[in-house]
């Protein structure tokens, strides 16, 4: 049973994460109903794993409050003030500590606590620009929901799995992050060689992007890896970000370093793929 549950999640996320990562790679974006179909089947499948376990009812208050985290993340709250803007977060931790108080810590499923946890994981990454975009952001969150646990599906993962605590200590959505982060600079020997052979060897900028006309950067999905001083000269940021290629052009730059924009959504599905075809290796050392 449980493994066919993990097979509808499975199906849905690849399919989900797949259509998404297509329109990111075009047009730099991913819509919210992508991560609202992921999450809201992820928070069904929740209730239904209280109701078949038999389970006590006070488990539907942490699925609540976790609702209540995720469906706040697609809620403009600009121009709201301060109080009912938080009020979303302060009825969550309300229900939460509710559900906690009456069934202790000692009998606390800790598979229906955790997407609550990494609700906050995940926002507190995005907040200090350690995970830069909100739509991968938010897709993590989704597969937080959908995915308490790693998923099992028969033979697979090759690796198997190990007892839930070891699933809990490297949850399946961080893992999703940690091996796409390791994909994503696995890009970088192939900006070495391509530079090298261009001739355009400049460190750390020929590990990090290439150099190309001005006209093609501004046309292109890329970041500058430059910046214009207050003096008018130009220098290299400490990190690719913003756009600041207008303020190029107005200092003479005819050739800039620049980084591409590469969706981090798509290392993350071919990171979601590796984890259920192989499993993650981390669990050898547990």
């Amino acid at each position: 049973m449980q493994e066919c549950v993990d097979l509808v999640k499975v199906l849905l996320a690849i399919t989900v994460m797949l259509i998404a990562s297509r329109q990111d790679w075009r047009e730099r974006m991913a819509d919210d109903i992508h991560w609202a179909v992921m999450g809201l089947t992820g928070l069904a499948f929740m209730a239904l794993h209280v109701a078949m376990e038999g389970l006590r009812w006070e488990y539907y208050l942490i699925i609540i409050a976790t609702a209540v985290l995720f469906l706040d993340i697609f809620w403009d709250n600009d121009g709201m003030g301060r109080a009912l803007t938080m009020s979303p977060y302060a009825f969550a931790l309300i229900l939460l500590g509710a559900a906690i108080g009456v069934i202790g810590l000692d009998g606390m499923r800790y598979e229906l606590l955790s997407p609550f946890i990494l609700y906050w994981i995940f926002v507190l990454l995005y907040m200090f620009d350690i995970i830069k975009g909100g739509a991968d952001a938010k897709c993590l969150i989704a597969l937080a929901l959908l995915f308490p646990l790693y998923p099992g599906l028969w033979a697979l993962p090759l690796l198997g799995l190990p007892v839930e605590l070891a699933q809990l200590l490297l949850p399946f959505p961080l893992m999703v992050l940690f091996l796409a982060s390791v994909l994503s600079i696995a890009i970088l020997p192939y900006f070495l060689v391509r530079n090298i052979v261009r001739g355009d060897i400049r460190f750390p900028q020929s590990l990090l992007g290439t150099r190309i006309p001005m006209d093609n950067a501004e046309k292109g999905h890329y970041w500058p890896m430059e910046r214009v001083r207050e003096d008018g000269g130009v220098e290299i940021r400490s990190s690719p970000q913003g756009e600041g290629f207008e303020a190029l052009r107005q200092a003479g730059a005819e050739m800039v370093w620049v980084t591409p924009k590469i969706p981090l959504l798509i290392p993350m599905t071919a990171a979601l793929l590796i984890l259920i075809v192989l499993g993650n290796p981390l669990f050898i050392l547990l």
